[in-house]
């Protein structure tokens, strides 16, 4: 019986191959389908690296403020020589107490 029903389903298989398949829906839009499709897909994920890229300008654009802001805002030059020399006096004394030397 197990036979019968093997025998059949190849009957069946074999006929199923012999009928073409109709594509033609399937060719139908078939452009504007893809082009949906890969649209689509676009649009789903922009890699980090891409980001990035797109975002070169505006880090430029923040050193060039900040060297900017840094150059022309910054505190003014003593015009005090000894003051230039001996600003850095402190410090070091208080180093030199701290660390015991």
């Amino acid at each position: 019986m197990n036979h019968n029903e093997d025998e059949r389903l190849d009957r069946l298989f074999a006929a199923a191959r012999t009928v073409p398949v109709d594509t033609s829906v399937l060719e139908d839009h078939f452009e504007t389908r893809l082009m949906a499709r890969l649209g689509e897909r676009r649009r789903e994920v922009i890699p980090w690296y891409a980001v990035m890229w797109r975002m070169v300008p505006l880090f430029a654009v923040l050193v060039a403020v900040i060297a900017v802001y840094g150059t022309n805002f910054g505190p003014s030059p003593s015009g005090d020589l000894f003051a230039a020399i001996s600003s850095s006096q402190e410090e070091y004394l208080a180093q030199n107490i701290l660390t015991g030397e």
